[in-house]
């Protein structure tokens, strides 16, 4: 591992006194992060690289990928979302150069619509269950400019959408160049449409300076999201209350730019065109084997962790471990004991489970805040400091 580490340090610093070899090098870091997945046993890597498009190409890799086209009609028209954008698969809007994926969101009036764009796909030539979902990219800006890196069922299995559920792993308001957003999307018993959400706000600059890298850990049960490394939503069954938890099937990969719809509205004279999403990399990981947590894995005792970060603004993360199947609550109270939020309420079995606390969603002030777990006989509570 010596020699990976300094063949490592030597890449980094060719990398940064030559953009032009930018290619052949991740082409080299591509086999370092395959051989240090291979090493699992040794090095305790947990993640095997089983899939990725590193873009080194002068094309798309349509093994890999398939282009969708046009505005979702008959059956979804403008993609369900009121988009303003015709999708197409010319090299104008959808590229493979310098070692990088090109989505381009342009103003031109083509196919009855006044913008186009790229939006790919995995169907039918990438489809996972469970896995560590991973792309590293430089986001478009402006108002009414709308990427996402997402997932979609395959197979369906629990009906259309949203029955069947939907993955965003990143997605971006152009107006809002700062901040993004993870959201699942189910449907309740009655079948109607439900989501859950939530948003990482960068510390300074914003998502187009620079590249970032964004992935979701999904496993049986469970869905984790980061950026940069860092987590910040974590999704189980429970909070899904009585509703169908459907994202135990297989799902495929989405890479888009969309022009307008429901949520970032129109673009209006400050946007500005043509605008792109730069995708350096998209790799798909799987633990070997994919296996249940044994009884020797269970927690021995119950825990309440100390919240991470802590000051913390807006969100923080609150973990905690059951050894036992448990009835569990999970409160936060304030100062003079006032409950403010109950973030879990629900029958859990024995494991490590994360909570995201978002302070934003109860509109709280600064100052000392408490959280309790309780699970059967067991109780703990510990302080946390919301700043502002």
């Amino acid at each position: 591992m010596k020699f990976v580490k300094n063949l490592f340090n030597l890449s980094i610093l060719i990398i940064l006194n030559n953009n032009a070899i930018k290619t052949t090098m991740k082409k080299y870091s591509l086999l370092l992060i395959t051989l240090i997945c291979l090493s699992n046993s040794l090095y305790g890597q947990e993640w095997q690289l089983v899939w990725s498009d590193e873009f080194n190409g002068s094309s798309l890799d349509t093994s890999k990928w398939s282009y969708q086209i046009g505005t979702g009609a008959p059956l979804m028209v403008g993609w369900g979302n009121n988009e303003l954008q015709y999708y197409t698969n010319r090299p104008d809007n959808v590229n493979v150069s310098g070692g990088y994926l090109h989505i381009i969101a342009r103003r031109e009036n083509f196919g009855g619509m006044q913008y186009t764009s790229g939006r790919i796909r995995t169907k039918g030539k990438g489809d996972w269950r469970y896995g560590k979902i991973e792309m590293r990219a430089k986001l478009p800006r402006g108002r009414g400019i709308w990427p996402a890196f997402w997932m979609l069922p395959t197979d369906e299995v629990f009906g259309g959408w949203p029955r069947s559920g939907e993955i965003d792993i990143m997605e971006l308001i152009g107006h809002e160049p700062n901040r993004i957003h993870a959201t699942i999307h189910f449907a309740n018993t009655l079948y109607q449409h439900q989501f859950q959400t939530t948003f990482y706000l960068l510390s300074q600059g914003t998502f187009s300076d620079d590249f970032h890298t964004f992935h979701i850990e999904w496993g049986q049960n469970e869905i984790k999201w980061y950026v940069d490394s860092i987590l910040y939503f974590f999704r189980v069954p429970a909070h899904l209350g009585t509703a169908n938890w459907p994202f135990n099937e297989r799902f495929h990969i989405l890479l888009n730019v969309a022009v307008g719809g429901n949520w970032p509205g129109s673009p209006d004279s400050t946007t500005v065109f043509p605008q792109e999403m730069l995708v350096d990399y998209v790799r798909v990981y799987q633990r070997t084997p994919l296996s249940t947590p044994t009884d020797a894995q269970k927690p021995s005792q119950f825990l309440l962790e100390q919240n991470y970060p802590n000051p913390f603004n807006p969100t923080t993360m609150i973990t905690y471990q059951l050894p036992a199947l448990s009835d569990v609550k999970l409160e936060v109270f304030d100062v003079l004991g006032r409950k403010v939020a109950t973030l879990v309420n629900a029958r859990q079995s024995a494991g490590s489970y994360s909570v995201n606390f978002n302070s934003a969603q109860y509109n709280l002030a600064s100052g000392v805040y408490f959280y309790k777990l309780s699970a059967g006989n067991f109780s703990q509570t510990r302080k946390m400091i919301l700043t502002k």
